[in-house]
């Protein structure tokens, strides 16, 4: 009776360690939830980069935890969504330097009630950093820095 008495008891030491050394996985991923604005937008093409204007560097961007998104400028909003991904493809970073590996992206849709006014953005890449964000995408052979504060 004692053999099996023993054997029992370190069976469940064993299924006990067991279960507690599981692994975790913690895939923490930059966030750009809170209210942002455009305070720098620049093209890069074969004569290197110059500054351009998006029509949106006025208004502030509003990003909620949820995937809500909002966009105001002189009393005028635009709701809509926004989403961030890890993917792998190419892309050019803010120096405009190519290359292939894991990587955000971002994606911005927002409109008003009747979808006359919106603002679509899809950008290659992303990379945040406390107070600010730093979003490129490649059109048209040339690259897209834009550069976002935040408010």
């Amino acid at each position: 009776m004692k053999p099996i008495l023993r054997l029992t008891f370190l069976l469940i030491t064993i299924a006990s360690v067991a279960a507690s050394c599981s692994k975790v996985v913690i895939d923490v991923q930059p966030t750009i939830t809170g209210s942002w604005v455009l305070t720098d937008a620049a093209q890069k093409d074969s004569y290197g980069w110059y500054t351009v204007n998006t029509g949106v560097e006025g208004g502030v961007f509003y990003f909620y935890n949820n995937g809500r998104a909002k966009y105001v400028e002189n009393g005028t909003t635009l709701d809509g969504t926004w989403s961030m991904r890890s993917i792998t493809t190419g892309y050019y970073d803010e120096f405009g330097v190519y290359f292939t590996n894991s990587h955000q992206d971002l994606s911005i849709h927002v409109s008003n009630y009747y979808g006359d006014d919106v603002i679509d953005m899809y950008f290659d890449n992303v990379k945040v950093y406390n107070n600010s964000f730093v979003a490129t995408n490649y059109n048209n052979n040339s690259v897209g820095r834009y550069r976002f504060s935040r408010y």
